[in-house]
């Protein structure tokens, strides 16, 4: 029986075992932000969220919920292995795409008489 907090395995696996938390919150961040220190780092994670100015008028902000900090030497594992996910995510997207076809235009001009 699962009990809340209980942790879940994954399949396939090299190395240390990795657990995923069932308690795991999820937060779509649509900006972030990087602050150093000498001995590490931080990365904040917001979105974007409208905000009312003096004037009633509105415009968006960026709003930062979630932070993350870790080593340098985690951030450059990191950075390698966001490149090779976004490599292979392209990779399979261009092999999707029919690259011999036509491109179509997107915006079509208008017909001169």
């Amino acid at each position: 029986m699962d009990q809340p907090g209980q942790m879940e395995q994954n399949a396939a696996q090299t190395g240390p075992a990795r657990l995923v938390s069932r308690e795991v919150m999820i937060y779509y961040a649509n900006c972030a932000m990087v602050a150093t220190t000498p001995r590490d780092l931080a990365v904040y994670f917001g979105r974007f969220t409208p905000v009312s100015d003096e004037k009633g008028g509105q415009q968006l902000a960026e709003l930062y919920e979630r932070q993350i900090y870790m080593t340098f030497e985690q951030a450059e594992d990191l950075v390698r292995i966001l490149s090779q996910t976004l490599q292979a995510v392209k990779s399979k997207k261009a092999e999707q795409t029919n690259v011999t076809a036509p491109m179509q235009p997107s915006v079509k001009a208008p017909i001169k008489k």
